[in-house]
C-alpha cells in the first residue's frame, strides 16, 4: 500500500512540474550569426519597457503551478493582472481582471506573485501583466 501511494505521489508531482507555467529565454548568443537580428521574447520586451519608464526591475519571479483541475479538464488560457510594487520591492494589491479562467488559475497566480520581488526604492502602481497558461 505504501509503495502504491509513493508511486502515485511521484506521478502527481511529475505531472504538476511538467504543467507549470514557464518562461523560456534564449541565451546561446555564440551560435547566432552576426547578420541575424536580435530576437527577444515578449517577457524580455516587457522588462525593457518597464526599465525605460523607470519602473522597478524584477529580481525574483516564481511561476504559478498549473492547477490539477485545469490540467485534467484541458483548460488553457490567459489571465490579465494588475498589481502594485511597494517601496521595499514587494508585490501588493494583486488584482486578476475579470475572466472566466479566474476560477482555475486565479489562486495559484496570486500565491506565486506574492513571492515576487522587485528592486527596492522604486514603488509602482497599476503594473499590467498577462500570464499565459498552456499544458
Amino acid at each position: 500500500m505504501k509503495t502504491k501511494l509513493a508511486i502515485l505521489s511521484l506521478l502527481c508531482s511529475t505531472i504538476l512540474l511538467n504543467g507549470c507555467a514557464t518562461q523560456s529565454i534564449q541565451s546561446d548568443a555564440k551560435s547566432k550569426l552576426v547578420s541575424e537580428p536580435e530576437k527577444l521574447t515578449q517577457s524580455e520586451i516587457d522588462e525593457l519597457n518597464l526599465a525605460a519608464k523607470n519602473y522597478p526591475k524584477s529580481l525574483l519571479r516564481v511561476y504559478p503551478n498549473y492547477p490539477v483541475k485545469a490540467y485534467y479538464q484541458g483548460v488553457e488560457g490567459v489571465l490579465n493582472i494588475k498589481f502594485d510594487v511597494d517601496e521595499n520591492g514587494y508585490v501588493q494589491n494583486i488584482r486578476v481582471l475579470d475572466s472566466p479562467l479566474v476560477e482555475f488559475f486565479g489562486l495559484s497566480t496570486i500565491h506565486a506573485m506574492e513571492k515576487w520581488r522587485y528592486e527596492s526604492g522604486k514603488p509602482a502602481k497599476d503594473l499590467n501583466l498577462t500570464m499565459e497558461f498552456k499544458r
